[in-house]
């Protein structure tokens, strides 16, 4: 079942594929548009996560936010606290659940692509936290679907996509890394990794650091609408996604 509604200058719908996965579009109305699909960190949901990325809205880009397919505990933050994949600390598990949320991530894209008439000259990925973890999957693994990826507060898997990188990387797929130098949940050591791991697999990078904590707040969503602006190539046309 899918449906949706248009409030104001906010679409908002939901899709079964299987997992009900609610979804709001934001941004331009320009259905050819690049389009940027934004996940949320852990005990979010869509419309907490518009809040910090109102800013980029003014930006010529629409914004797909869907809400992670699974409650989690409150812990405070709202009825519709979400995440993305269940994480134990077996990394075996944790691939093949990043695996799941690839593949109800891209069969989303295309559904709602479909649904709203979409067709974007280009779509990148941004993720915060958990979204980073599993969206960096995601968009390193196709990109013939996404030309680039932000990761915010996340480390990108980069010991288990070493082909996958290295794949990626003459296709002209960019990435922006932003982490808080006081992060305390993912080390800021991480995101050099990453960084380091990304270029000598061919990957065009840039990392920049924040003063703050784990959040992605107003300085860094204005480097992340710079980058979309200025650093990214949205001239590519890109098939739909699969």
């Amino acid at each position: 079942m899918e449906r949706s509604e248009a409030r104001g200058l906010v679409t908002r719908g939901e899709s079964s594929i299987p997992d009900v996965v609610f979804w709001r579009l934001d941004g331009s109305d320009d259905t050819s548009a690049p389009l940027v699909l934004c996940l949320h960190g852990m005990w979010m949901d869509e419309d907490s996560f518009a809040i910090l990325l109102q800013s980029l809205f003014e930006l010529p880009y629409r914004f797909l936010i869907p809400r992670g397919p699974l409650r989690v505990a409150n812990r405070g933050v709202g009825d519709n606290a979400s995440s993305w994949y269940r994480y134990d600390g077996d990394q075996d598990r944790f691939r093949q659940e990043l695996l799941r949320t690839e593949s109800l991530l891209l069969e989303l894209l295309r559904r709602v692509e479909a649904e709203r008439a979409l067709a974007p000259r280009a779509r990148v990925m941004l993720g915060f936290s958990q979204g980073g973890y599993c969206g960096s999957f995601a968009a390193v693994r196709n990109p013939d679907v996404f030309k680039g990826m932000i990761v915010s507060g996340a480390r990108v898997k980069t010991e288990i996509l070493e082909a996958e990188m290295r794949a990626a990387g003459p296709t002209g797929f960019r990435a922006l890394l932003c982490h808080g130098e006081r992060d305390p949940s993912v080390p800021p050591e991480a995101a050099t990794g990453s960084r380091d791991a990304l270029v000598a697999a061919g990957v065009d990078v840039e990392l920049r650091t924040f003063d703050s904590g784990h959040a992605i707040g107003k300085r860094q969503v204005a480097v992340i609408g710079e980058w979309l602006q200025h650093r990214l190539d949205r001239s590519a046309e890109l098939p739909p996604a699969r």
